[in-house]
């Protein structure tokens, strides 16, 4: 007999309103933040807690450079800056992206140019990025969203191949790794976030904040240069020429973080394996019982990678053709009814169709700026449509997102996949209540 779902008045499935027991140790971020309150150390840069940080962060990914800033996206930019992206430039970036990763380099002067993502990982699609290069490209970026690593052999190979640089936003990657390395080691430089607060803030979390690492040493000094006014022992830094010649206030950026933010993510370091280790857990369970779920498909990770973070939850695709006469909304609307957390459909973002790069956008006035006429070598700025990126718009119809937990209560996963069962079960029920119902 038919089972009544909860969006139609039946009972609800999951039962846990708050199912995350794991509790951040508050009491040492308290104890740390007012030991540097009663040393007045709340404005430093290569010194005291921030330069500890840093050594702490770099020893954890083994990276032989880390510099902390006062945001992810600050992070980026310095990133671009470093390698050598201006004026005229081109930056690849997939459209299933986050403007945050890309801002920087716009607004260094450089064009964005959108890829496709791969349909099995949702992350960016090396073959798609290979056929946007130009004479112009000056960097490629790819984002590890969620801590899923994008293909980094490929992606390696192709910067080889064309000596175009790769610049990393792993915002949600701090605990990832590619092939036993850890992110922040394998590519040419990576930058992170500490936005938020765990256990649902970034993986290393600070409010606000970001990390730079790289074991490039001239990418090091390049973006040190750029936006570390004041650092201390900067001046034994910088090795190499022009920037030895500069003096303590550098090119007058002044990117730094705050030690009040350093405070909060170095108490989180101490738990990050731990907290990611648990999410991997949780997601490998979760899939594995989800993959009895013809309506839905779970997202691959590529063989190499072992991926942590999950910041912004665990993605699964809906599958239309296996529920005929549901869409992806009024499954994801069923879902939620059941109690089930999800979000969707969609990534959030699709960057193509934000309104300066269907339109164009005088950056600077008077038609200057990489998104108008003519402009340092660039041709004329035509835009992008809708249908421009298939793969990724069609995808955005069906991707829904689901939390993921490192303490879940007990019980609460078999709830979840309880709910996916019941939906399952009752499809024609769903089908009869769906606005794409066939008449």
């Amino acid at each position: 007999m038919a089972e009544q779902l909860a969006i139609h008045g039946g009972q609800q499935t999951v039962t846990h309103d708050e199912p995350e027991r794991w509790e951040r140790p508050v009491q040492k971020e308290k104890d740390l933040v007012n030991d540097l309150i009663d040393r007045l150390e709340i404005s430093a840069a290569g010194s005291g807690l921030p330069k500890e940080f840093e050594d702490a962060f770099a020893d954890y990914t083994g990276a032989k450079h880390c510099v902390t800033l006062n945001h992810g996206s600050t992070a980026l930019e310095a990133a671009y800056y470093a390698v050598g992206v201006g004026p005229g430039d081109e930056v690849i970036t997939p459209t299933a992206g986050y403007i945050g990763a890309y801002a920087g380099a716009l607004h260094m002067g450089a064009r964005p140019v959108f890829c496709e993502v791969d349909p099995d990982t949702l992350l960016a699609d090396p073959a798609d990025i290979e056929s946007r290069i130009t004479d112009r490209t000056a960097a490629i970026n790819v984002t590890h969203w969620n801590g899923r690593v994008c293909d980094m052999d490929a992606l390696l190979e192709i910067r080889d191949r064309y000596e175009i640089p790769i610049v990393e936003d792993a915002a949600h990657a701090h605990g990832s790794y590619w092939d036993g390395e850890h992110i922040g080691t394998v590519g040419d430089i990576c930058c992170f976030s500490l936005q938020g607060v765990n256990p649902y803030g970034k993986p290393l979390a600070g409010g606000e904040g970001g990390i730079l690492t790289t074991n490039n040493d001239e990418y090091y000094q390049r973006q040190l240069s750029y936006c570390h006014l004041h650092r201390s022992g900067m001046r034994e830094e910088l090795t190499h020429e022009p920037y030895t010649h500069l003096d303590y206030e550098v090119l007058g950026k002044k990117y730094r973080s705050h030690p009040l933010a350093i405070a909060f993510a170095k108490v989180g370091l101490e738990t990050l394996e731990y907290r990611c280790n648990r999410r991997i857990a949780y997601r490998k369970q979760l899939f594995e019982r989800l993959a009895d779920i013809d309506a839905v498909r779970t997202v691959k990770t590529y063989e190499k990678s072992d991926s942590g973070g999950f910041y912004g939850g665990l993605r699964v695709v809906f599958q239309p053709d296996e529920m005929p006469g549901v869409d992806a909304e009024t499954y994801v609307s069923a879902l939620q009814a059941e109690g089930v957390d999800a979000g969707g459909p969609g990534f959030h973002y699709m960057e193509h169709l934000r309104y300066q790069f269907k339109q164009g956008y005088d950056l600077w006035g008077n038609d200057r700026g990489p998104l108008g006429g003519e402009f340092c070598g660039l041709p004329t700025y035509e835009g992008y449509s809708k249908g421009d990126f298939p793969v990724s718009e069609e995808l955005d119809q069906r991707v829904i997102i689901l939390p993921s937990y490192i303490e879940p209560k007990p019980g609460h996963l078999d709830e979840v996949v309880a709910a996916f069962e019941k939906l399952e079960a009752n499809a024609e029920q769903l089908a009869a209540h769906s606005p794409t119902k066939t008449l």
